[in-house]
């Protein structure tokens, strides 16, 4: 009778292996066919989706534009602290 009462934990067990096996293997086969399907389709609109485009002249605020003119390289970053200083205090 005892060896009855341990066979039911085993299998219990060895059941939740084998469903988590199953749903582990699925959910990579799944990612794998996404991963190659986003590898596949052509990207030419890739660059246009990451950038922001903004134009110096729609900007009210003199600090984004210093902001922009920062990040676009039109002033050095001791320009950027200098200049930001200004205009914060």
């Amino acid at each position: 009778m005892k060896n009855k009462k341990a066979l039911s934990p085993l299998v219990a067990t060895l059941l939740l292996l084998a469903f988590a096996l199953v749903i582990g293997t699925a959910t990579m086969n799944w990612g794998r066919s996404y991963i190659e399907k986003i590898e596949e389709e052509p990207q030419e609109y890739a660059p246009l989706q990451s950038a922001v485009i903004i134009s110096i002249e729609d900007i009210d605020n003199p600090l984004k534009e210093l902001q922009i003119k920062y990040i676009t390289d039109q002033i050095s970053q001791e320009e950027y602290l200098a200049k930001e200083k200004e205009l914060i205090s």
